[in-house]
């Protein structure tokens, strides 16, 4: 709890730099975590919040990865001072830090004297022994009463766990009177079962301090303040030593040899009481007692956590049983019934689900492109049950002067009362030549629904092995760029077909509609607002009315056909005749000679990010059934 010395046992066991200062330099806890692994050596530093800038509880505590994964041991101690004081300046962003130097951070004034959240370490490496272990600051005397209680609390919160065993470190350099942690380990662990007593800085003891000396060696030997678990000593690399990068194994025997050698140590007959290996390996004692103590939890928790390394195993693709090419077959068989079943709208909806959308937007850009007849500009005009016109008209405002002037600039040998049809082709290729662009617009956000969709499924089927999922895609693409080809080819043919000529065998809705739009804009004069009143064709506008509701009529037989037929065209043309020959095309490009077998092999070599997943979980689930087995064995007495 109490440290100056902040290289504790700990850091020694894992071979790592940590913060080292004269005076306090840990600020905030620091939660260490060793595990073993069949990789390399890697620390992984992460920020746990829990608490605002204010010392108030958050309702969700978050932990996030504070930099890169660590692979040199000698960057450790630099990106735990830029965690640490990423946590006393809550409001700066936690990137700002992590290319601040020692001097950098040094300098820099922080705006939290102590934080309450927490540096996560996570060492993992194929020597260690699993342990965790808590670093937090130690007491202090000489500073405000809100940073003093800030930092009681944290150590009564952290040591009050009947699982936690409370390591005191105390350092040779002050007298044991000084120690408050002492005063704290005892309220916590009346009975002395979960306390022990780590003496570091035994190097700092000049010869001639006699009484410090001997005070020191009464301690260890039981004489002065006894501790039911007694104490031990230890002695960490000098600053020098660590600079030097010698191995875990040199920095022990400099250690011992240290121990061996001075007094008056080396006249302490439990020679069990010095060095970080002995205090390691004589702890074990302290946790079998509790280990027996809290068997039942430990159990119920080692089943839990069993239970859910098995449901996480389940949720990963079963691993391959066929031989490779049968394998290939069947997943891209399954692979094109599942796509062609989605087109369909037979089993998965979302894909035909987001076409629709995508067709009604549509729908929306070519009902706004119905010519903007207002006969009377300054009149009353009410169009009511016409669905194109609940929707905004894109184009300018055409009144009856404007068409009088265009009937008039197209008068040639025509005879008289005879509107020429030019006349209509102009207004009618008015709208009809915009209805390319829309029809392009929806392919493409087909095109893009289709790709996004195909390659989701394409994860599902394949994602497990990468090689095969490569080839299936690159299959996939080079097909889709075939029938989008083909459909865009498709669609111009279509809109071309609705330029010219102009022409329907739809006469009776047409002459309806012509007839409802003739009332309407004639109507429109007298501000009648409805077609109620027969039309007077001796009108003077008559003529201009009548171009206006033929064009009109013709929009809303044309319009009916575009918004059916470019989404029919573009399921058909695309997503079905993709679907229906996608198998025949994946099939054809796979080696043909079932006997290559090392080309299909190597196409279901799993991923390796997801077997090494798997590894990791199936060496946890045996790591977990053996504790299982030894606990159980534990509790009934019996050994291996």
């Amino acid at each position: 709890m109490q440290k100056t010395d902040e290289a504790t046992s700990g850091s020694q066991q894992s071979l790592i730099c940590v913060p080292r200062d004269s005076g306090t330099c840990t600020r905030c806890p620091m939660e260490c975590s060793m595990s073993t692994t069949e990789g390399a050596w890697s620390c992984t530093i992460s920020l746990r919040i829990s608490y605002a800038s204010d010392g108030t509880s958050i309702a969700t505590a978050e932990t996030t990865q504070f930099g890169p994964i660590i692979t040199d041991k000698k960057d450790v101690e630099i990106w735990i001072r830029r965690a640490q004081a990423a946590l006393l300046n809550p409001l700066v962003p936690h990137n700002d830090f992590f290319n601040k130097t020692d001097k950098d951070l040094k300098k820099r004034p922080n705006a939290l004297q102590f934080s309450k959240n927490v540096v996560c370490v996570h060492i993992t490496d194929p020597d260690l022994t699993d342990l965790s272990f808590i670093d937090l600051p130690g007491l202090i005397q000489n500073s405000d009463d809100e940073d003093i209680a800030l930092i009681k609390n944290l150590v009564v919160d952290a040591i009050s766990g009947s699982n936690t065993l409370i390591l005191v470190t105390i350092p040779m350099s002050d007298d044991m009177q000084n120690q408050a942690a002492f005063r704290l380990a005892k309220d916590a662990d009346p009975t002395g079962e979960r306390t022990i007593g780590i003496l570091t800085k035994p190097d700092t003891l000049s010869v001639g301090a006699t009484g410090h000396l001997q005070n020191w060696k009464d301690t260890l030997e039981g004489k002065r303040d006894p501790l039911k678990h007694g104490y031990y000593s230890v002695r960490l690399p000098t600053d020098v030593e660590r600079s030097r990068n010698r191995s875990r194994t040199d920095l022990q025997k400099l250690e011992a040899r240290f121990f061996e050698t001075t007094s008056p140590w080396n006249t302490i007959a439990d020679r069990a009481r010095f060095g970080v290996p002995s205090f390691v390996a004589n702890i074990s004692g302290l946790l079998v007692q509790l280990i027996e103590k809290n068997l039942p939890e430990l159990r119920a928790k080692v089943a839990q956590l069993l239970s859910e390394c098995k449901e996480e195993l389940a949720t990963l693709p079963t691993l391959n049983t066929n031989d490779p090419f049968t394998e290939v077959c069947l997943r891209i068989t399954q692979f094109c019934q599942d796509f062609q079943s989605a087109v369909f709208g037979e089993h998965q909806k979302s894909l035909v689900q987001t076409n629709r959308t995508r067709y009604a937007f549509f729908k929306y850009d070519i009902e706004r492109t119905r010519p903007n007849f207002v006969p009377y500009q300054y009149r009353n005009y009410v169009s009511v049950g016409r669905e194109a016109e609940r929707v905004p008209a894109s184009g300018p405002v055409i009144n009856v002067p404007q068409v009088k002037q265009v009937i008039a600039q197209s008068i040639g040998w025509e005879l008289p009362t005879h509107v020429p049809y030019d006349v209509i082709k102009k207004y009618i290729l008015a709208f009809t030549n915009l209805w390319n662009e829309p029809a392009v617009t929806c392919f493409h956000g087909v095109f893009t629904n289709t790709s996004d969709f195909i390659r989701k499924v394409l994860g599902e089927h394949f994602g497990q092995f990468k090689n095969l999922e490569k080839h299936v895609a690159s299959v996939v693409q080079a097909e889709l760029e075939k029938y989008k080809k083909e459909t865009l080819s498709r669609l111009a043919e279509m809109t071309e077909l609705e330029n010219v000529p102009a022409w329907t065998q739809n006469e009776e809705h047409f002459l309806s509609e012509k007839d409802y739009w003739l009332r309407t804009y004639y109507n429109a004069q007298n501000d009648q607002g409805f077609p109620n009143v027969d039309v007077n064709r001796n009108h003077g506008d008559f003529d201009a009315i009548n171009v206006m509701a033929m064009v009109r009529a013709y929009f809303q037989v044309a319009y009916k056909r575009i918004i059916d037929y470019v989404p029919l065209t573009i399921e058909r043309a695309l997503n079905q005749a993709f679907s229906k020959n996608l198998q025949k095309s994946l099939f054809e490009s796979l080696q043909t000679d079932e006997a290559d077998h090392h080309w299909f092999a190597d196409l279901l070599l799993e991923d390796p990010v997801l077997a090494k997943k798997r590894g990791f979980l199936e060496d946890r689930k045996t790591r977990l059934e053996l504790i299982k087995k030894r606990l159980d064995m534990f509790e009934h007495g019996t050994e291996d």
